[in-house]
């Protein structure tokens, strides 16, 4: 009896507490879906934001790419040509002749080779050329060298020069 007593006293403060009650479980509930959905979002932002990083990695690749390529563009033979004359003097190297060589094609780019004799006061000028030709702002290969002494007789201090038979190769992109 005393319960019932306590029950029908306390009726509308026992209801209001299990609303409240419910209220709260519901509000848990609630919350713990929330989290879960936003754990999902911050989830798929992690994959998307990882998926940009490759995205822009592709794209600064893409840019290399392209800029090889118009490094390996193709060059005429004139071009190639004056740009080993203008290194010639600026390392005071003497072209003496240049002949076109084989072309070689791969599956990715052609190699073209040209054929140069030059004469040289010394080995310090032939140093210069070739550093100057190899870091040339178009590709250039030095892949053969081959050194042999002139004596100028008509000259009384007997000097000496080095003819250089070089073979310079250059690359090209298909």
């Amino acid at each position: 009896m005393i319960t019932m007593d306590f029950f029908s006293k306390n009726k509308t403060k026992i209801i209001n507490a299990g609303i409240i009650l419910l209220a709260i479980f519901i509000a848990l509930y609630l919350y713990s879906m929330q989290n879960q959905q936003l754990d999902t979002l911050v989830e798929n932002k992690n994959e998307e934001i990882k998926k940009s990083e490759v995205i822009e990695s592709l794209n600064r690749v893409e840019k290399r790419i392209d800029s090889y390529k118009q490094t390996f563009s193709r060059k005429d033979l004139g071009s190639v040509i004056g740009a080993l004359t203008d290194i010639a003097k600026d390392t005071r190297v003497q072209v003496i002749s240049v002949k076109p060589g084989a072309q070689q094609q791969y599956p990715e780019y052609i190699k073209t080779s040209f054929l140069i004799v030059v004469r040289v006061a010394d080995y310090h000028a032939l140093g210069q050329f070739i550093s100057k030709v190899e870091n040339y702002r178009d590709l250039f290969l030095v892949e053969d060298i081959n050194i042999s002494t002139v004596n100028n007789q008509t000259d009384k201090r007997a000097e000496r020069n080095l003819d250089i038979s070089l073979k310079i190769s250059t690359i090209t992109c298909l």
